[in-house]
Order: structure tokens, then C-alpha cells, then sequence
């Protein structure tokens, strides 16, 4: 009798450890104090233009590292490093890094979720471009240097179901010409058993109508553990008044996810 009782009491703890076990694809999710969540990522992206004279295409290739560490349980730091392959031309090498840390906040209010974001992002121009011909307006000891904000707002329903939106501004600062870059997205997360499904449109623009550009977007992950995912993403251009003549872009990514 003790030990069917035993039996059940565990199996209690479980189901009640799995029920109430957090979701690390959720677009809220900060790690409790102490732990740390992983975030590897790969992705392509290409770029078709035409003017009406001349074609082109413009591709990327991206690969990213991101760690988040929970000082408290609603506050973490955040650091990420990212290269770019010189896929293109564009760059003097396929060592092109640059860097990023900040810190996000969590506050909730009941079913009604928050977060605040900020980070300094930065890279090495000389480094990316080389010092001479092409380059050589990158000539100086000044690496390129800007800021991020970014607020979320978001509503947890029971089923699992997160619809939420965000808003992000990308700024340069120590320079002259002051861009300033904005995206606003509108979307929902939704948990289904072990696949998590991301989804919404995005409007990205700047100071100027080229900056304009809508895209659709989406991620879908697969709950290897509660503590580990894997997962494929992208977004597709529909359109912008300032770029008539793209004739179609995307990207598309591979990510994992790691608790520990």
C-alpha cells in the first residue's frame, strides 16, 4: 500500500513538474537566477532586385552565438556574438564578428506579460572592410557603435496560446549621421504538446521610405527536452513603398536552444 502510494505521489510531482515547466521558445522567456540559456543559430538570407536596367542579388550568410544569464528570475544579462560570411564580396574576409550585450526585464501582471530590452551593439569596420581601396573610409581607430531598445507586450491564455507585439529601435551613436532603424511586429506563440509555433508580420523602417519594408515570419521548434529545442525559421518580403524593385527576399535559419 506504501509504496503504490509512493508510486502516485511521484507520479504527482511529475506531472505537476512537466505542467508548470516553462517554455524556452516563449518570446517572454528569461532564465530563472543562476541558470543560462543557450541560443546557436545559422541563417541565409538573399535579396532580388530590378530596376528595370540592371538585375542583382544580395545574399548573407550569418552565424550567431546568444547567452542569456538570469541575475534574478524576471532580470538577465544578454550577450551574443555573430559572424558574417563573406558570401557576397562584400567584405575583406569571412571573419567579420561583431558583438552585443545588454539586459531584459520581466514584469507581469497577471496574465498580461512585459519585457524591456536594452543593448549596445558594436563591430570593427576596418575589419570587415579592409583599409585601403574600397575600405579606406573605415581608415581610423573608430569602431561603429549603436543602441537597442525594444518593449513587448503579451497576454498568456491558458491553452498555451501567447499572442503578443514588440516594438525595437536601432540607433548608431559617435557619428555624424545619426540613422536610426525601427520594427514593429504583431504576432502570437503557441505550445502544442512538444512543438512550439512562432508566427506575425513585421514592419521594419527608418529615416528614410527605402527603409520601408513588410515582411511575414515564422519559427517552429521541437521540444527535444524542457530543456532543449531545435528549430527552423525565416521571413518573407511582401513589399514596401520605398522598395519597388526587389522582386522577392527571405531568410532562412537553423536554431538550438540549451538550459543549463
Amino acid at each position: 500500500m506504501k509504496f503504490r502510494t509512493m508510486l502516485l505521489a511521484s507520479a504527482a510531482v511529475m506531472f505537476a513538474t512537466s505542467a508548470s515547466a516553462a517554455d524556452i521558445t516563449n518570446p517572454f522567456f528569461l532564465p530563472m537566477q543562476g541558470k543560462v540559456l543557450s541560443d546557436t543559430s545559422v541563417d541565409y538570407s538573399r535579396l532580388k532586385t530590378d530596376d528595370g536596367a540592371a538585375e542583382a542579388a544580395e545574399k548573407s550568410l550569418v552565424a550567431s552565438e546568444e547567452l542569456t544569464y538570469g541575475v534574478t528570475d524576471n532580470f538577465s544579462l544578454v550577450g551574443r556574438i555573430r559572424n558574417h560570411f563573406d558570401v557576397d564580396q562584400d567584405y575583406n574576409n569571412d571573419h567579420n564578428f561583431d558583438y552585443k550585450i545588454g539586459a531584459k526585464y520581466n514584469y507581469n501582471y497577471g496574465k498580461v506579460l512585459t519585457q524591456v530590452g536594452v543593448a549596445y551593439n558594436t563591430f570593427d569596420p576596418r575589419s570587415w572592410y579592409g583599409t585601403s581601396g574600397e575600405g579606406k573610409e573605415y581608415n581610423s581607430n573608430r569602431w561603429s557603435k549603436a543602441l537597442e531598445g525594444e518593449i513587448k507586450l503579451g497576454y498568456a491564455y491558458d491553452c498555451g496560446l501567447t499572442p503578443y507585439t514588440s516594438f525595437k529601435i536601432d540607433g548608431t551613436i559617435d557619428q555624424a549621421d545619426r540613422d536610426q532603424e525601427y520594427s514593429w511586429f504583431l504576432g502570437a506563440h503557441k505550445l502544442m504538446n512538444a512543438v512550439a509555433l512562432d508566427a506575425g508580420v513585421r514592419y521594419d523602417f527608418g529615416d528614410s521610405d527605402y527603409d520601408e519594408a513588410w515582411y511575414a515570419q515564422a519559427e517552429v521548434d521541437y521540444l527535444v527536452r524542457e530543456d532543449m529545442t531545435v528549430g527552423v525559421y525565416g521571413d518573407l518580403y511582401l513589399g514596401g513603398e520605398g522598395r519597388r524593385d526587389v522582386d522577392y527576399g527571405y531568410t532562412v535559419g537553423l536554431n538550438a536552444k540549451v538550459l543549463f
